[in-house]
Formats: C-alpha cells, structure tokens, sequence
C-alpha cells in the first residue's frame, strides 16, 4: 500500500529530526525547530506514514515573505503578518518511500493550505542539485536570498494551483 500524508503533531518533532539529520545533513534542524514550525502552522506541516506507521517523510511549510527565506537552523518565533509565499522549509522522503510520487500528492494538499491563507506562491530553497526535481514540479529559479543554504543553492518558486 501506498504511503500517505497525514498532519503533523508536535511529538512527531523528535522522528522529524531524526530524519532530516540522516537524509539532509547538516541542513537537518533540531527537533525543537520543527516543533515551533508545527505549532505555528499546523496545517502546513505533514508526514509521510507507511503502513507500519513509520515516518517515511515529512513536510515543513509556513507563511514568509518572498524572496528572502528564514536562516536555517533559526527559530522563528512569529510568523509574519503580510507573508507573500507558502515557503517550503524542508521536504523529504526516505529511500524507502519514494517511487510512490510522495511529493507530488503533497504538492496540490500545500498549493490548497496556501490558498486558504490567500497566498498564491509556493517557494523554497534547492539544495545540492535538487532544482532539477523541483524545476519538473514547476519551480522556477528566482532572484532571492539563498545566502547561507550553501554552494548552489537555489531559491525557487511556483504558482499555487
């Protein structure tokens, strides 16, 4: 069976971490981090469950301003009051949930919570060579403020559909 997406919960926060740290490195955040994410937009936080009930992947998205990304490993404390984009934080799957189009199911769930809050940009940062995942997602490079996430690294942005 398919893996599916359900809400975060801020006790997911330390399984978060645990995954982020293994599958990104040093751009995985402390567990602390993610719970604030989760806390402060609940709806734009998800993780990818297997029938076991593993933790396959997840998703942290929030409301910020366009073209310049909260620094890594910072937390936020508020979000801001005129966000201009959904911006996605961190997404990752496991070796063990792709092939399944993970990312691809979640993409119209985030394009939906981001209309809710009547923002009509999807935008993140690509890291070590993921732009060309995301440009076939429909992210497109953008001048923006990648300083700090490393060599060649890209923010990008998308339309919400």
């Amino acid at each position: 069976m398919t893996a599916q997406w359900r809400p975060a919960i801020a006790d997911d926060a330390p399984r978060i971490a645990t995954l982020a740290r293994a599958e990104l490195g040093d751009y995985g955040e402390a567990a602390e981090l993610y719970a604030e994410r989760i806390a402060l937009a609940r709806d734009g936080c998800w993780v990818l469950v297997d029938d076991a009930g593993t933790i396959t992947g997840h998703c942290i998205s929030h409301p910020w301003v366009r073209r310049t990304p909260p620094a890594m490993h910072i937390l936020l404390g508020t979000l801001p009051p005129n966000p201009g984009c959904w911006y996605l934080h961190d997404v990752v799957v496991t070796p063990e949930g792709r092939g399944q189009k993970a990312v691809e199911r979640l993409l119209p769930i985030l394009a939906a919570v981001a209309a809710n809050h009547g923002i009509d940009t999807l935008a993140l940062i690509a890291v070590g060579g993921a732009d060309a995942y995301w440009s076939k997602q429909g992210f497109v490079a953008t001048p923006g403020d990648a300083d700090g996430f490393g060599a060649g690294a890209l923010y990008m942005e998308r339309p919400a559909r």
